[in-house]
């Protein structure tokens, strides 16, 4: 970890470098980059976070970031998107926004885009009632000066959810990152079946961790 390393609320400004990173993170063997032509996989996932982050992330959810210099030398090192507590049940059925429907053609193609609607339905029908913190996506730069980012913005926000006394909850479609995650207190809570034999795996982190 570098010693300049801080975590920060992630503003309009740093849009386009967090979509940047997410799109490098996610392109290969993840749930995500399934749904998504392998052609052109990069640009279309860069568009995916770009619209998430306008119409979802920023207005309705917690982004924030993981940092290190100051002013014209600051560089973006890690990302953590997160959707606050909500009471699933009382929650609205997943839809598309207008916004949301463009994007998603262009991003995932006509044939896919049933398959991803199922495969969000599934998602949501594995998050836990109680109201919990959602780590909808994480991912740092892998490079050594971006290495203790991704933890330190894990650190941050749990730090919060366990003075609300709230769990939090997140799917892994990676076998590799569990371990990392038990770190912090989830546990593995079930399996989520997608469409088509997709399989990722819930894990839930009480208050005060596991």
């Amino acid at each position: 970890m570098t010693s300049t390393l801080r975590v920060r609320a992630m503003g309009p400004a740093d849009l386009a470098a967090a979509a940047d990173l997410l799109a490098d993170a996610f392109a290969e063997g993840t749930n995500l980059a399934s749904f998504v032509p392998e052609r052109g996989r990069r640009e279309r996932l860069r568009r995916f976070f770009t619209v998430a982050g306008e119409v979802d992330v920023l207005v309705h959810g917690v982004a924030e970031v993981a940092v290190s210099g100051v002013g014209a030398h600051e560089r973006l090192l890690a990302v953590a998107w997160w959707h606050p507590p909500r009471a699933v049940e009382a929650a609205a059925p997943v839809s598309w926004s207008w916004r949301e429907v463009p994007s998603a053609l262009a991003v995932f193609g006509v044939r896919r885009l049933l398959a991803v609607a199922r495969s969000r339905r599934a998602s949501e029908r594995a998050r836990p009632a109680a109201a919990h913190w959602h780590l909808a996506y994480l991912a740092s730069r892998p490079e050594p000066a971006a290495r203790g980012a991704a933890s330190a913005l894990l650190v941050h926000r749990l730090a919060q959810a366990d003075a609300q006394g709230v769990g939090s909850h997140l799917e892994s479609s990676s076998v590799a990152t569990i371990g990392f995650y038990e770190r912090f207190g989830w546990r593995v809570s079930g399996l989520v079946d997608g469409p088509d034999g997709r399989r990722t795996t819930a894990m839930w982190r009480p208050a005060g961790g596991a």
